[in-house]
């Protein structure tokens, strides 16, 4: 088969799953909080997947995947309804993830694998390192409500899950162009060869001036968004959280590196054409995610005490 003909086909895959992948991104979060919760709740079971797959292939433990994967979608589903306020529960209802922790460390008494703690301890790395920053989304979604209205779709606001992906989208096309016509010198070589100094600034860059888009009504008014639940934040406060996320998504999409190389494999999967796995295409959010929660919150904290 002609070299090049291969090359425009899998170029051409790629490119087309990335579209629709984006395209689906969002369209639910655009269409409501629901759509948001179901599209994220199929994501996080795809990720955990992948991640107790990879880890059974270590062959140092056995993993049941679907259970453990079934889990993170509860602690995303304990996230969204307390941060949606749509139960009269709120926080007590992440007494049914703690069941499940309970079970999870009790069982191990019982489990006849020959490293039980090292079992226990890959099945909680993927909960900390997957779920709970795929669920903190919700806190995200919800984030810019001071005073719950009581209804959730009043409630949710989707610009910052929005910002968040086109931040994360932005810096990996940055850094790819950047890195390609310029890299140099190699950011970390031990973890990713082809990372680049330059085009990690690069990527820095594009998002330092997204934010200043980002900051304008109008943008949000072309995604039919209204931006006025979160006129407080600056334009710096909006450069600001774009370099935040270029710097935690690169480190996400590192320590993915850093995973895949201890097992080794080059994708964690094969469910999406061209792009690999679901981890494979989200790595950078799991960083990102908490990052810019923390970044919400401290901005909020500052302005306080202003």
């Amino acid at each position: 088969m002609n070299p090049h003909k291969l090359f425009n086909h899998a170029l051409l895959l790629r490119t087309v799953t990335g579209v629709l992948l984006v395209a689906a991104i969002i369209g639910c979060i655009l269409a409501g909080p629901y759509t948001y919760s179901i599209l994220f709740s199929f994501l996080i079971f795809g990720v955990l997947w992948e991640f107790y797959d990879l880890i059974n292939k270590s062959k140092e433990v056995r993993i049941i995947r679907g259970m453990h994967s079934m889990a993170g979608v509860l602690l995303f589903w304990c996230f969204f309804i307390s941060a949606s306020h749509i139960s009269t529960l709120g926080n007590n209802i992440f007494v049914l993830y703690l069941v499940y922790c309970m079970a999870l460390f009790i069982s191990r008494l019982y489990s006849k694998q020959t490293n039980p703690i090292r079992e226990l301890a890959y099945i909680l790395l993927g909960q900390v390192y997957i779920a709970l920053p795929l669920s903190l989304l919700n806190s995200i979604a919800f984030h810019s409500i001071a005073i719950p209205l009581g209804n959730i779709h009043d409630d949710y606001n989707g610009i910052l899950l929005l910002a968040l992906f086109f931040f994360l989208w932005c810096n990996d096309t940055g850094a790819f162009l950047t890195g390609v016509t310029l890299g140099r010198h190699r950011l970390f070589e031990r973890v990713s060869p082809k990372k680049s100094w330059e085009g990690f600034f690069g990527g820095l860059c594009f998002n330092v001036l997204l934010g200043l888009a980002f900051y304008q009504a109008s943008f949000w008014g072309l995604l039919g968004q209204d931006l006025h639940e979160l006129v407080h934040y600056t334009r710096l406060d909006w450069i600001g959280l774009g370099i935040f996320i270029s710097i935690f998504g690169t480190f996400g999409d590192l320590v993915e590196s850093f995973v895949k190389r201890f097992v080794g494999v080059k994708d964690s999967g094969r469910i999406l054409p061209g792009h690999g796995g679901m981890w494979d295409r989200f790595d950078s959010l799991l960083l990102a995610a908490p990052a810019m929660m923390f970044y919400l919150v401290l901005i909020a904290i500052i302005k306080n005490l202003v």
